[in-house]
């Protein structure tokens, strides 16, 4: 299941990543588009400029008071910054708007660019010089009435006009760009809003996944932990039918043995027998016992429950144990942490079994540590710790199994019953070795 939610997220974000990619370009096409859309204005104004100009040229020294208004008329339009006439590198010969922001510093060759100011249109165009001062204007017809006809002009009409001797010219022509801007900028914020909710779309997919996931992972655990509350119910309904049919049987060869010991008998081989025959039944119904605390069903009811007193009961009922070995018992509490939320009885048999564990390896002459350590999120652990040889590495998965123990006479239910507490209040059972030596059993996830 974590390799496919992997794999879902992979593939939404592989969706997500191309929708970007696809809004990415059409921005990048709407605002190609945008500025085309400007620069082909400014061809058809420069057109129209240089057109009117070559159309008028045969007006001589009137062309440029008729093309100064024609400048001031294109500057009049909001969308017009600034247009001027260039002869080669030389000052403007006519302008209009504000010539100062026109950006001529690239030479006298013909350009179209972004600038600061605007977008900035540079062509060149050539004025023919005129034929022998030939020109239309008025005159005297071959006919008996007054009418148009060709005249030759001289050389003193022409000579205030600066176009007179024509030659190549630079017209240059500027261009607002807010409007461009704001439009480049619309288009931007559009298509960002638009990547951002694919990217949120993405998202809730994401998280409705991740949901749908985790409610099918809560169903299987319900139905497993069904499964198991009900094999656990009929194991321990078994086990109780086992353990009353044992019981009977060892209860009367208990008493008849003990009768036999209590009896005087000449023969010494018969009362060692009888006391052997006594033992195997105490030692029976102890495990007896034992397999009824780890098939009986895990109930807990949460008290408060001081752990402090809980290692002092203990520490009694261990006491021959513990003077036996010359151990102790050591406790260290973390400050604030004086009681923990959990089934005391339950969590006393835990802590019993963890601690008859931990005395039985314990060097003699050495001590038991029981720790109760703070954790982050509100909970805490709960730590037994000794000296002892520890648990071989190829040993540390099976320790929690039922019927699996590292003792000669041990009964290999002592762990499987902390685990089924453990399960049973949500905390977790764990083995780590002790730096220096030794094995620290752990309770992780109480909660305080």
């Amino acid at each position: 299941m974590r390799w496919q939610s992997v794999a879902v997220y992979a593939v939404l974000l592989s969706v997500w990543g191309a929708f970007s990619a696809w809004q990415y370009r059409s921005y990048v096409r709407e605002r190609e588009l945008i500025e085309e859309t400007l620069h082909q204005q400014a061809r058809s104004v420069m057109t129209a400029l240089v057109g009117g100009i070559q159309s008028h040229r045969r007006l001589g020294r009137f062309l440029e008071l008729q093309l100064r208004g024609m400048l001031e008329e294109l500057v009049k339009s909001p969308d017009v910054i600034a247009v001027s006439i260039w002869a080669g590198s030389e000052k403007p010969i006519l302008g209009a708007g504000q010539v100062e922001r026109l950006d001529l510093h690239g030479g006298s060759e013909p350009s179209d660019r972004w600038t600061s100011a605007g977008f900035q249109l540079i062509e060149a165009f050539d004025l023919q010089p005129p034929e022998a001062g030939a020109e239309l204007g008025g005159g005297h017809g071959g006919g008996g009435g007054r009418g148009y006809g060709l005249r030759w002009r001289t050389e003193a009409e022409d000579e205030d006009s600066r176009f007179a001797a024509g030659g190549r010219f630079l017209a240059a022509l500027l261009l607002e760009r807010t409007r461009a801007d704001q439009m480049n900028r619309r288009s931007a914020w559009s298509h960002a809003f638009v990547t951002g909710a694919g990217g949120l779309v993405c998202f809730c997919l994401a998280w409705v996944w991740r949901a749908s996931v985790r409610v099918l992972e809560a169903q299987g655990r319900t139905r497993l932990l069904e499964a198991e509350a009900r094999h656990w119910r009929e194991l321990s309904q078994a086990a109780a039918g086992l353990a009353h049919e044992t019981r009977n049987p060892l209860g009367l060869i208990r008493g008849w043995t003990q009768r036999l010991l209590q009896d005087e008998s000449p023969y010494p081989d018969r009362q060692r027998h009888a006391r052997a025959v006594l033992e195997e039944c105490d030692r029976v119904t102890a495990r007896i016992n034992q397999f009824l605390a780890f098939a009986r069903p895990c109930e807990p009811a949460l008290a408060a429950v001081h752990p402090q007193s809980l290692v002092d009961e203990l520490a009694v009922i261990l006491q021959p144990d513990l003077e036996a070995r010359r151990l102790r018992l050591d406790v260290v509490v973390a400050p604030g942490l004086t009681q923990i939320q959990a089934d005391r009885e339950l969590l006393r048999q835990a802590l019993f079994n963890l601690i008859q564990n931990a005395v039985a390896f314990a060097p003699d002459g050495d001590a038991v540590t029981i720790s109760v350590v703070g954790e982050s999120g509100g909970s805490c652990r709960l730590d037994v710790a000794d000296r002892g040889p520890g648990v071989p590495p190829e040993a540390v998965g099976s320790l929690f199994a039922p019927y699996f123990t590292t003792r000669s006479t041990g009964t290999g239910l002592g762990l499987a019953i902390v685990r089924r507490i453990a399960a049973a209040h949500g905390w977790e059972a764990v083995y780590r070795p002790r730096p220096g030596g030794g094995a620290i059993f752990s309770l992780q996830g109480l909660h305080v």
